[in-house]
């Protein structure tokens, strides 16, 4: 383990290299039906070559999706002389997402600030463990259901999260066409834009 350890500090050297850029504050503004909405992000640790996003664990859906997100909000509103580039960095590797164009990048943020609108007033059928299994196997529902379920191992099933099983009670028949539909708007987008070779 302190092999991996000195190796991810080397490495998180290397691509934090050159003197970080003022703070900037990136900001997506949209109407959501009939609604104005904002949103604000905060970059403090930007570089001329873009972000980076460190975290010494093994990568997780979530680091991509987290990842993703700010790589939206910076790539929709950048500031002058950045490379909009993400870098992800984890114990297990890395990946990265290259520049997306502003509008493209705008219209992506609004589409998932119109799910995240949706969900402060109904649960979304959206989990992300189970979704990336889904997304990352050719779409296979039985992949999904094996991830959601914890297949022969339930104790370690997606479902199991008591933030899901509160907000989902009494719901069955998991995952349904809701969190397909989902997984495909959400995930197809981030993965059009990874470049991760141990996906490959």
């Amino acid at each position: 383990e302190l092999a991996h350890l000195r190796a991810f500090a080397v490495r998180q050297r290397a691509l934090a290299h050159g003197e970080p850029l003022p703070p900037h504050v990136a900001r997506t503004e949209g109407v959501l039906q009939g609604e104005d909405w904002s949103l604000v992000a905060t970059f403090t640790d930007l570089r001329p070559h873009g972000l980076l996003r460190a975290r010494y664990d093994d990568t997780r859906p979530a680091d991509y999706l987290g990842a993703w997100i700010a790589h939206l909000a910076l790539c929709a509103d950048p500031p002058a002389g950045v490379a909009c580039e993400t870098h992800g960095l984890s114990r297990d590797g890395e990946f990265r997402f290259h520049a997306v164009p502003a509008a493209q990048a705008r219209e992506a943020l609004l589409a998932l600030l119109a799910l995240y609108r949706q969900g402060v007033s109904q649960p979304l059928h959206f989990f992300p463990k189970s979704a990336w299994a889904y997304m990352r196997n050719g779409e296979d529902p039985a992949k999904a259901m094996g991830k959601w379920t914890g297949g022969n191992h339930p104790e370690f099933g997606e479902a199991r999260d008591p933030a899901y099983r509160l907000a989902l009670r009494g719901e069955a028949g998991l995952p349904d066409e809701r969190f397909f539909a989902l997984a495909r708007d959400v995930l197809r987008p981030l993965l059009d834009h990874l470049d991760d070779p141990r996906l490959h």
